[in-house]
């Protein structure tokens, strides 16, 4: 017995069925994909009303994602093609200088910047420590920072 041109095999319908499904699928993450894109342009749009770029949004993710020698290195990158340029950011900027702050000073720096970005509040240094209360002082301030409307103060309608 022979099959008919227009019968399909168990595994041709499985693979028709997984390509309808899958068509189905990628429309409906298509359409989603349309309001997310909509919402970040509706971001972006308010952030580039108070001057900020995208380029500076790029800027904050990569230092959020890269380890800081990566960092360090991209704008060693940058400084070298600067000088071979002879652009001043080559001969002006040593932005690789040894960070001289102080450990307390970072651990503040670090804190706030903890509190302001809504990150993990579990403190790195040992309790007890300088560090361990500048961090702590840093988060609070953070929080106090993110947390506070800021836009009624602009608009004159905080009390």
């Amino acid at each position: 017995m022979t099959r008919d041109h227009n019968e399909k095999t168990p595994q041709e319908l499985y693979e028709d069925q997984q390509f309808l499904k899958g068509f189905t699928d990628l429309k409906e993450l298509r359409s989603e994909m349309a309001g997310t894109k909509g919402d970040m342009n509706a971001v972006y749009k308010r952030l580039k009303d108070l001057g900020w770029t995208k380029k500076d949004i790029e800027f904050a993710l990569t230092l959020e994602e890269k380890d800081v020698g990566q960092v360090v290195a991209d704008f060693e990158r940058k400084i070298r093609i600067a000088k071979l340029f002879g652009h001043q950011v080559g001969r002006q900027l040593d932005l690789m200088d040894k960070d001289r702050t102080p450990q307390a000073d970072r651990a503040y720096e670090e804190g706030l910047a903890a509190g302001r970005l809504r990150k993990s509040a579990s403190n790195p240094y040992a309790p007890g420590s300088q560090e361990h209360q500048r961090w702590q002082e840093g988060l609070n301030e953070g929080n106090a920072f993110i947390n506070k409307d800021l836009a009624a103060e602009i608009n004159g309608t905080s009390e």
